[in-house]
């Protein structure tokens, strides 16, 4: 059920001014992009979507082992589309960045061969409708990559927030995995990869080095079950 507003999220971030500072110390936090790159190809001047592209991060580390991609990004509030606007500049990349105000984007059906939503899905009231948004933007054939939390690490974002270890999710509700994946199949999405990343988050290097072991230890069904970050490789068909 939808308790917040896109809006409310954006007011989340626009008062979260030390977002990268934070991010900075926390590890995972770029896995995000370093987890997904090996699946998933982008393709020779392809058109490539980032939502929500955040402070233009996911962007720049993309851009530079794609070069030839065409990148557009929506953040979800106004200071992060102008953070992320001086962090492109900074990196010569040439991307326009426009701000969601609703789950409608204002782009044609199949305008983009690669879309990209990195930790977004659980702030948008209606995932299944913003899933379906994206299938909408997304060429036949084209690549869908979007990751999110697993819901059984709630309690850690939660008592993260409390501490004020981090900059705290702000509104947010983790997707159950059997709803995404329901969602995918409405969207016409198939689900090419999925893996799991993640087990220790932060911490000093020896700690991080441990999860790593146990990451490559474990099973891909075990991960699925503990690990924080659930990652879908999706093809539109």
């Amino acid at each position: 059920m939808k308790t917040w507003t896109i809006q409310d999220v954006a007011a989340h971030w626009d008062n979260s001014p030390d977002y990268d500072d934070q991010n900075a110390k926390i590890d995972s936090y770029m896995r995000r992009f370093r987890d997904s790159e090996p699946l998933f190809t982008i393709p020779k001047n392809a058109r490539v979507l980032d939502v929500d592209c955040r402070t233009g991060n996911g962007t720049v580390y993309f851009k530079k082992k794609y070069p030839t991609a065409e990148f557009t990004c929506i953040a979800m509030a106004p200071s992060f589309k102008e953070r992320a606007k001086k962090n492109l500049k900074t990196h010569t990349v040439d991307a326009p960045v426009t701000v969601m105000i609703d789950v409608k984007q204002p782009f044609d059906n199949e305008s983009f061969d690669v879309i990209l939503t990195y930790e977004t899905l659980e702030h948008v009231p209606w995932p299944s409708k913003y899933i379906a948004e994206l299938s909408r933007m997304l060429k036949t054939g084209g690549t869908l990559v979007l990751t999110t939390p697993n819901v059984l690490w709630e309690p850690v974002h939660w008592l993260s927030a409390l501490l004020k270890l981090d900059h705290g999710e702000g509104p947010h509700c983790m997707v159950p995995r059997k709803e995404i994946l329901a969602a995918f199949n409405a969207a016409n999405l198939t689900v090419h990869i999925e893996k799991t990343f993640v087990l220790i988050p932060a911490g000093p290097k020896w700690l991080l080095s441990f999860g790593y072991i146990l990451e490559n230890i474990f099973p891909d069904w075990l991960l699925r079950i503990t690990a924080l970050r659930r990652t879908f490789i999706c093809i539109k068909s």
